[in-house]
């Protein structure tokens, strides 16, 4: 007996959806480790500080290489996106931007 119009298989949209939304919590994610690397960086200390703006610097690249983009991570760290951008691709060195004035290179 063929099938019929009722007893075909449904297709679904769930998985596309799962993937967006595991895609956006990684995203999330990934922003939350930077938001948490630069509050170390601001708090870290001459022993520790080359560090700390390395990992920081590694987990800003790590946002915005997570598809969220330079605006969003920018947005959500209150950071401006040509500061980010210029952390990210390596012209400026996240140290060179420590509040402690002791604390950057020299």
């Amino acid at each position: 007996m063929p099938p019929t119009a009722d007893s075909a298989p449904v297709p679904t949209v769930e998985r596309p959806v799962d993937t967006a939304t595991a895609t956006l919590e990684r995203q999330r994610a990934r922003i939350r480790a930077a938001q948490a690397r630069l509050a170390a960086f601001i708090a870290s200390t001459a022993a520790d500080v080359d560090e700390v703006a390395g990992e920081a610097e590694a987990a800003l690249r790590a946002a915005v290489s997570s598809g969220a983009g330079v605006e969003r991570v920018s947005a959500e760290l209150e950071l401006s996106p040509r500061a980010l951008r210029a952390i990210i691709d390596g012209s400026v060195r996240l140290r060179n931007l420590h509040p402690d004035e002791r604390l950057r290179s020299v």
